[in-house]
């Protein structure tokens, strides 16, 4: 049988319902946001919003660590400069995770005859070279020679802090985005995000910088861009010493975020963001009444529209403590970047906000370091340097075996039939399962028979408002009794049927009728490329690629792709009650990835008798805990791990019919 060519053979425009889907549920999300921002009337009305607002943020990240280590701060070297000094420093946010840091120190007294200067923390953008990028060095010594103490920080995963560093080879498998992207959604899968780690380097930063005798604590700024911008965003929520920021190429909104169709990194994808926030104005009207700086490129990537409209949200919310002229917005015009034009409009705003001088700076061109001379470890990598490291990976597997110390088993349980109950109605609401489900209306085509096998299209809808259409490959015997009808799903579907249809043949055989099923986002109803590498994107399946932007868009829904798949593998089984009655004994057979989807949807159908998995992958938990893996972007479930991960949902499937071959088999 021939695959479906483009468009489900030409019935139907399939290849954008998927983002279109994403679309519709957000634009009432963010209707509804538009309605709570109307709420917000009055400093009494701010502040109780700046409240949700920060424990929703905190939920979506996991929470933070609740204890301060010691930082045992070290400083490996100095270099002295025309007017200021540059030391390089180490420090333990965690114990054993370092953060390596160069910290900039005024020579002479610029700032006016205090014996203390202003602080201002620097966050890195999404370069490999974290603090020694040449862009970021100008930033840290135009804002030195003013008078200011500058810690700038690597990042996780960039710098001298790439996690997956060999000190063996010296190789570097992953880095940068792909490693922040990698170990989200490790987090993600116990209910995280990879940005707890990076919020607690930035709090542990200021602990360090406010502790330094030349720092005045009482006048503290932070500042970054991209990246660094959102790290700049996020602290500004979280800690109240900082005292004036300027967020820079960060700031857009999330209605033109979903219309550009591009992908973000992992530390970016909140949970629920735009169900409930926090949204881009929710970080600039939580700063409230503080002084803050949007910058902004008006060629940049991430909208200058989305900047303009998150700066009047919240310009609207600094009205009300009477203080519109502590926000501003400078718009460079240039590209995605730490222009000269936002580093000057960011050493003037901390001028006149932590120094009270005026805001007259004009930069220049400030000569640079070459980046190893910054290095606080002989070989620029703290792996190199501290062979016990304790890396992410370590941190997740304690966070997992801290949040959820029973994931890897399942506890003894007393009442198997109240046990089975409760984990059909917990994936049933998390996946939203009850909405509506509309008439089928299936169709069917291209039949044809070939040694006494009979294949046939069909494609029905699963949803409608909006409009989800899926499709499937039936095969059959003519004139032979059906024992247990099969749905049967390929990682890539329908696509596969060709190459598998002597596969499918023996199925046939045991089973009478298979339908080789495509939901949403698979084989012949796959999206659209949205993304390409030509613009921060990836293929399709990559990182940044269709796959990974449309789980992401997915995940800040308070959704996930495999939730709406598995919706649509519901209404595949009401098809097959449909056809062979409502008392009709199923079955269903997942390949690969897919396995995980067939668990799923057996739990929540009690007709499914026969549950076979092919080749599955591990636990969601070995997933989060293994140091390497190939990641499917799509397979992203927030908050599964201990809940409904596969240790939980075989108890709940005691009296169905389990097979299991392939690797993972043991799990």
């Amino acid at each position: 049988m021939k695959r479906f060519q483009r468009n489900v053979d030409g019935f139907y425009d399939v290849e954008n319902q998927l983002p279109r889907y994403l679309r519709e549920i957000a634009e009432d999300q963010f209707e509804q946001a538009r309605a709570e921002r109307r709420e917000i009337d009055s400093q009494q009305a701010a502040t109780e919003h700046r409240k949700r607002v920060k424990s929703d943020f905190i939920d979506a990240i996991g929470g933070l660590p609740e204890e301060r280590c010691n930082l045992n701060a070290q400083r490996t070297g100095r270099l002295i400069r025309d007017g200021y000094e540059i030391e390089m420093v180490l420090f333990e946010s965690l114990p054993g995770f370092h953060v390596s840091a160069n910290i900039y120190l005024p020579q002479s007294d610029v700032a006016g005859g205090s014996n203390k200067y202003p602080g201002v923390l620097f966050f890195c953008g999404h370069s490999d070279l974290g603090k020694g990028s040449h862009l970021y060095q100008q930033v840290c010594i135009d804002l030195v020679r003013n008078g200011f103490v500058v810690l700038a920080i690597d990042p996780l995963g960039q710098g001298e802090r790439h996690q997956f560093y060999d000190p063996k080879t010296g190789e570097i498998p992953r880095r940068n985005t792909t490693e922040h992207t990698y170990f989200n959604q490790q987090c993600a899968f116990a209910g995280g995000n990879v940005a707890r780690y990076m919020i607690w380097d930035g709090i542990r930063a200021l602990d360090y910088l406010t502790n330094r005798p030349e720092v005045d604590s009482e006048r503290v700024g932070v500042t970054g861009n991209s990246g660094g911008g959102l790290q700049t965003a996020y602290l500004m929520l979280v800690d109240d010493r900082i005292d004036a920021a300027v967020p820079c190429c960060f700031i857009t909104s999330k209605e033109e975020y979903m219309k550009t169709g591009q992908g973000q990194d992992g530390e970016q994808i909140l949970y629920r963001a735009i169900d409930r926030g926090p949204r881009y104005d929710d970080f600039l009207s939580a700063f409230a009444p503080k002084p803050v700086l949007v910058g902004a490129a008006q060629s940049d990537f991430l909208c200058v529209e989305g900047a303009h409209r998150s700066y009047e949200r919240a310009r609207s919310v600094y009205g009300h403590y009477g203080r519109q002229e502590a926000i501003d917005i400078t718009i460079a015009d240039d590209t995605h970047g730490f222009s000269p034009h936002l580093r000057e409009g960011a050493v003037n705003w901390f001028r006149e906000h932590l120094q009270d001088r005026a805001p007259d700076f004009q930069t220049g061109s400030p000569r640079t370091q070459d980046p190893e001379d910054l290095w606080c470890t002989a070989a620029g990598e703290v792996r190199a340097e501290f062979h016990d490291e304790t890396t992410a990976t370590d941190l997740i597997r304690s966070y997992i075996s801290t949040r959820t110390p029973d994931t890897g088993s399942t506890s003894e349980i007393t009442d198997i039939d109240r046990y089975t109950d409760e984990m059909r109605k917990t994936v049933v609401k998390q996946f939203d399962l009850n909405r509506h489900r509309p008439t089928l209306y299936p169709r069917h085509y291209d039949k044809e028979t070939v040694d006494g096998v009979t294949w046939e299209k069909v494609f029905f809808r699963s949803e409608c408002d909006p409009t989800v259409i899926v499709t499937g490959i039936e095969a059959r015997v003519e004139d032979e009794d059906v024992d247990t009808p099969l749905v049967l799903l390929y990682e890539h579907g329908t696509d596969e049927v060709e190459a598998r249809e002597s596969e499918i043949k023996d199925l046939v055989t045991e089973h009478g009728f298979v339908l080789a099923f495509d939901p949403r986002g698979v084989g012949a109803v796959r999206a659209r490329d949205v993304n390409t590498p030509l613009m921060n994107g990836g293929n399709y399946d990559d990182y940044h690629g269709t796959k990974d932007k449309l789980t992401s868009d997915a995940i800040m829904l308070g959704t996930s792709l495999v939730a709406l798949q598995v919706f649509d593998l519901t209404r595949a089984c009401d098809y097959l009650r449909d056809r062979f009655g409502t008392d009709a004994n199923l079955a269903i057979e997942g390949h690969g990835s897919m396995a995980a989807h067939t668990l799923l949807t057996a739990v929540t159908t009690p007709s499914l008798r026969t549950v076979s998995l092919v080749n599955p992958l591990p636990s969601f938990r070995e997933l989060a805990i293994t140091r390497e893996m190939d990641i499917d972007h799509g397979l992203t479930i927030h908050g599964i791990i201990g809940r409904f991960d596969i240790p939980q949902l075989l108890p709940a499937l005691h009296d169905r019919e389990i097979r299991c071959t392939g690797a993972g088999s043991s799990n």
